[in-house]
């Protein structure tokens, strides 16, 4: 990490415990991101958002009770600074619109490498 970087809050919400833990392991080794806590529902993400500082949310957007599209008009609504990328297997021009109209701040599928998650 370069004193220019500074450290990178996030929450990780997808409904796949597998899922999570490989995101999780996957983004531990980057010195600049810390990982807050992980959810399997929107609910918990507003759970965890009441409690601590974030600066991204990573959601899938589906998932059980509060989906990823509710999820980020919520964020959007009671936390705007937090950014909101979609991280999902759906490449369909209307949820991606839908997102991004909830004020997702970025789209990406599951398909993609390491690369360009990070960037």
């Amino acid at each position: 990490m370069t004193s220019e970087q500074s450290i990178i809050n996030v929450i990780i919400a997808d409904d796949h415990k597998i899922f999570l833990d490989g995101l999780s392991s996957l983004l531990k080794d980057f010195k600049h991101i810390h990982i807050i806590g992980t959810a399997v529902n929107g609910n918990e993400v507003l759970q965890l958002l009441e409690k601590n500082t974030v600066d991204i949310v990573i959601t899938d957007i589906n998932m059980p009770g509060m989906d990823g599209m509710k999820l980020t008009k919520e964020i959007k609504k009671n936390h705007p600074q937090v950014k909101i990328l979609a991280l999902t297997m759906h490449n369909e021009r209307g949820i991606i619109s839908t997102m991004l109209k909830n004020g997702v701040s970025g789209y990406i599928l599951k398909d993609t490498g390491k690369e360009e998650l990070l960037s």
